[in-house]
């Protein structure tokens, strides 16, 4: 626009000029003949005239280029379309051996096929679908959305997730989803797996979940309030989903609160604590309460990478006994160039008088060391090895090895 402007005011200068000019020729020979003829210079006139020729081929000149040139002179804004879709793929396939004496054997796995998809179908609102393809225990594929949201972007402080989304509980169930190329290790900690997978946490959920910063300066608050149908608690090997996707089990809704921390004199911290509050009632003896207190200490900053968590757990029967359980685990890694060797801990003591625990066969004490290392051989697939412990109260020790290929595209 400022390119346009000043050859216009120039075009309209110099037609001035030749105005002014024209009038000149016209109006002092009439002047001078009534007043002065003698005054009157022929030659002068003609180079007067010359002069006007070519100031008005210089006028023609700019006007025909500022005719031409208003696609390159004014600056084009795009209107933005929608959707916009991002599409993006995982995979992982799997070798696992120990010496467990329960009689399971030495077997390569073909991991999950994990389908992501996003679409933005206007300024502040988007679709996110997370699909996961996985073989199960009699070897046959299944097919299962891990996640469906309609997001409302409204501000920094006001988000709106409406679906069945990974609940906010801990650090590690919403930091990594399903893809095992982003964890450093193989595989999440024993006790935080997936509900079909035998973990004691709610990892997913159906309903809603509002989310966003708190002001609050540099210490980077951020808060993330979830309510939804929550989760059933089965025998291992049953067939129906433990997340309730279509219908509640009961009248009762699962709450959770949780908020964050990210002070910005230590980058790459991350603290943060919540409460998930549910009432179950399907296969068990009685109605129970549950409360999960959690909290996570997180530090990324590169080349290094520290995680842990904590849970406590209560489950308290109407009119019967509660019943309180622990669990935490620690990792730590250091990346050298394209190897990342890291360490981890794991412990659970779930109380073995509690209904719950009882019910998904996990009660006692389950604890052990891992390590391993990770080598990204291309920016988009990587190879781990993991050497486990793991420690149960039976007395059962188990020493399994893992190597893992797991990429992205």
């Amino acid at each position: 626009m400022p390119n346009l402007t000043s050859r216009t005011r120039r075009n309209h200068f110099l037609s001035l000029r030749v105005a002014s000019l024209i009038l000149s020729a016209a109006v002092l020979p009439a002047f001078g003949q009534s007043q002065t003829p003698a005054a009157v210079d022929p030659e002068a006139i003609q180079k007067l005239l010359k002069r006007i020729e070519s100031l008005e081929k210089e006028v023609h000149t700019l006007r025909g280029a500022s005719s031409a040139a208003p696609a390159e002179a004014l600056p084009t804004v795009e209107k933005e379309t929608f959707p916009k879709v991002d599409f993006h793929g995982f995979g992982d396939v799997t070798y696992k051996a120990n010496d467990s004496d329960n009689g399971a054997k030495n077997t390569f796995t073909l991991g999950q096929l994990d389908l992501f998809v996003t679409s933005r179908i206007a300024e502040n609102i988007s679709i996110l679908d997370e699909m996961v393809i996985e073989a199960g225990g009699d070897n046959g594929f299944g097919f299962e959305i891990e996640r469906l949201l309609l997001q409302y972007r409204f501000n920094d402080y006001f988000n709106l997730d409406i679906g069945r989304y990974h609940s906010a509980v801990g650090y590690y169930n919403t930091a990594y989803h399903h893809g095992a190329w982003f964890q450093t290790a193989v595989g999440r900690p024993a006790f935080l797996d997936f509900e079909d997978g035998g973990g004691i946490i709610p990892a997913h959920n159906v309903g809603l979940a509002l989310h966003g910063d708190i002001p609050s300066g540099k210490l980077g608050f951020a808060y993330t309030l979830e309510v939804g149908n929550g989760r059933a608690y089965q025998k291992p090997g049953t067939a129906s989903d433990l997340v309730l996707n279509v219908q509640d089990d009961n009248g009762y809704k699962a709450i959770h609160a949780a908020f964050t921390a990210k002070p910005e004199w230590v980058p790459g911290l991350q603290v943060g604590a919540g409460l998930y509050h549910d009432t179950l009632t399907s296969n068990l003896p009685a109605r129970t309460d549950e409360e999960i207190i959690h909290g996570h200490a997180v530090w990324k900053k590169s080349p290094w990478e520290f995680l842990s968590e904590a849970y406590l757990i209560r489950h308290a029967e109407h009119g019967g006994s509660e019943h309180w359980s622990s669990a935490f685990f620690v990792q730590g890694a250091r990346k050298f160039g394209d190897f990342t060797p890291y360490a981890r801990y794991s412990y659970l003591n779930a109380n073995e008088a509690d209904a719950v625990y009882k019910l998904l066969d996990v009660a006692g004490r389950h604890h052990g060391p891992a390590i391993g290392v990770r080598y990204d051989f291309s920016n988009f697939a990587a190879f781990k090895a993991q050497l486990d412990h793991f420690i149960q109260s039976t007395g059962d020790d188990v020493n399994q090895v893992t190597f893992q290929a797991s990429f992205t595209f």
